[in-house]
């Protein structure tokens, strides 16, 4: 069982949960409590018998649930956090809806698993809005594509978006995933997001049925991917699909909500994040951020380099071997020095990636830490929540980040 149903299926919750709620979410999949605990046949649906015979239910749900009725534990899991409250909350918000508690208590107040209950039942809209901005925060691994002009506005209309379902089904029942499709889209800020749910790969795993027999089925569960477009820079983010699809993706965006199908297919389209400003500063970089009070520090945890030859009988450059150098107290770099005999960076030896930590203050007594990844041309890895403008501000102004216009990006940094 994966760990964030392992996390929502827990003693406490069990017997706090409002059963009226699980029973309605069981029953959607043709489950009653009679099927789970002999104890409802005796009148006493609230006894002990009955919360520890749904736990022992529960923890085992990948091998007895109906396999819809695991995804959606699993969704329900996914908001049932306290981050998942605030997501749903702000869902509620834009959709004017307001959530009453079972005990009249605020929403902040109460289990937020509680309020992912309820909301999945009674204000699915709202839940489903809510899941597609989760999915799209959970993502730490984006692919980015840089289009050929700034200020392109993408159109996201009732003609456009049947055309790209019915153009990413396709591409998904060609890698034999199935032609479902369903895109979802809304905005945040600056950026149109789309979460396009489509279909895994079959799977197999014994199924025990009612009467105790053994079956193997097969099912196709569902993923999800997310496309995030911001018109101001030009600047397409995929992720949740196979690498080798993700150009197909931004492909297919550009032809039918860009009407410019050749928008992101330019070489240096994803050539977008560079290490040389590390490399000429040597040992001795240290990230500047005095610019942005929000940030107390930033540390280089990791970095990691590559021997870098010629091939006599190519004459091309490889890579002979790797170093990868992890320090906790932000040493990372100047430990490098004595591994490299002397030898000064970006000659023999070319950085492959960093990983640095950026600590933001908080009202509170602790700093949030983000752990970024930055792997050139194409990668900076980190979730992509309420700070991702800070960090690719941090970016850009320690020389990391390719602009489009470095001139005049130059002038808006002075």
């Amino acid at each position: 069982m994966a760990s964030d149903l392992k996390r929502f299926v827990n003693a406490r919750f069990i017997r706090t949960v409002d059963l009226g709620l699980l029973t309605r979410v069981f029953e959607r999949h043709g489950l009653a409590l009679t099927d789970i605990s002999s104890a409802t046949l005796f009148g006493d649906p609230d006894s002990t018998r009955l919360h520890t015979d749904l736990l022992a239910f529960l923890a085992r749900s990948d091998e007895v649930c109906p396999d819809a009725l695991v995804s959606d534990l699993h969704r329900i899991a996914e908001l049932g956090t306290a981050e998942g409250l605030e997501i749903l909350l702000q869902e509620a918000g834009r959709s004017q809806v307001r959530v009453v508690t079972c005990s009249g208590a605020e929403e902040r107040d109460e289990d937020p698993k509680h309020v992912a209950l309820r909301m999945f039942l009674d204000h699915p809209d709202v839940f489903n809005a809510a899941s597609d901005m989760a999915t799209y925060r959970s993502r730490t691994s984006l692919s980015e594509f840089v289009g050929e002009a700034e200020g392109v506005e993408a159109v996201v209309d009732e003609t456009s978006m049947p055309a790209f379902e019915q153009a990413a089904g396709a591409l998904f029942a060609a890698d034999l995933r199935g032609n479902y499709c369903r895109v979802g889209t809304y905005e945040d800020g600056d950026e149109v997001v789309l979460i396009v749910t489509y279909g895994a790969y079959y799977s197999t795993h014994p199924v025990l049925t009612k009467d105790h027999r053994e079956e193997i089925p097969s099912f196709r569960m569902l993923e999800q991917a997310v496309l995030a477009y911001d018109a101001s820079r030009g600047l397409l983010k995929v992720g949740g699909v196979s690498q080798s699809r993700r150009v197909d993706m931004a492909d297919l965006f550009a032809t039918h909500f860009l009407k410019k199908p050749e928008f992101f297919a330019a070489e240096d389209a994803q050539n977008l994040y560079t290490l040389e400003s590390i490399e000429r500063a040597g040992f001795d970089f240290v990230f500047e951020h005095r610019y942005d009070p929000t940030i107390a520090r930033v540390r280089i945890t990791e970095i990691g380099v590559d021997a870098v030859q010629v091939d006599p009988s190519t004459g091309k450059q490889k890579v002979a071997y790797s170093l990868i150098l992890r320090d906790k107290a932000d040493r990372s770099l100047a430990r490098l020095g004595p591994h490299l005999l002397g030898e000064r960076l970006g000659l023999m030896w070319k950085i492959s990636h960093i990983g640095i930590k950026v600590h933001f203050r908080t009202e509170g007594a602790r700093d949030r830490v983000v752990p970024v990844k930055i792997k050139p041309p194409r990668a900076a890895i980190f979730k992509r929540q309420a700070y991702e403008a800070r960090i690719m501000t941090l970016l850009r102004k320690n020389g990391l980040l390719h602009d489009r216009n470095a001139a005049s990006a130059s002038v808006a940094a002075e």
